[in-house]
């Protein structure tokens, strides 16, 4: 079975976290949301998101796809995120960045862990992203940007 896995979060500006543990957001001080994608279809892992799609979808940044997504992930992190940030992030890790991607920064990670230095990261928002395919991990990735810039 293939499956994509994106973890989208917050880091507050009073975080005092030097490493953030993309998945354990208790640890790492972060407000984080999981979703997958399978098929025609996105859920949420830990939490109860679920909306049909169809793969063209992912590579429009108008798709209603993003529009849900965002509006989503926006009441639970208590900011406003908007839809075509969400696109931005996606394409970047899928290496196919555009206009939409430009606040984003791919940075360092080790299975979704990554440093937060001198909290260089507060009051980001960052994705992760990966790949799965018969229980193998590929393309793992993580980017952060401010919000909504």
């Amino acid at each position: 079975m293939e499956r994509i896995v994106m973890t989208w979060g917050f880091i507050p500006e009073e975080n005092t976290s030097d490493t953030i543990y993309c998945g354990d957001a208790e640890t790492s001080g972060t407000t984080e949301l999981n979703f997958e994608i399978i098929e025609d279809s996105c859920k949420g892992i830990d939490n109860d998101f679920n909306v049909k799609l169809e793969n063209s979808e992912l590579w429009d940044s108008e798709s209603s796809f993003y529009a849900v997504l965002a509006t989503y992930i926006s009441g639970y992190m208590t900011r406003t995120v908007v839809p075509s940030q969400i696109y931005g992030g996606y394409v970047l890790v899928n290496d196919e960045p555009d206009e939409y991607s430009s606040s984003f920064k791919i940075i360092d990670s080790e299975a979704g862990v990554f440093m937060n230095n001198m909290q260089e990261h507060n009051g980001k928002i960052f994705l992760r992203y990966y790949f799965e395919e018969d229980g193998e991990i590929y393309e793992e990735l993580v980017c952060v940007s401010s919000i909504n810039s």
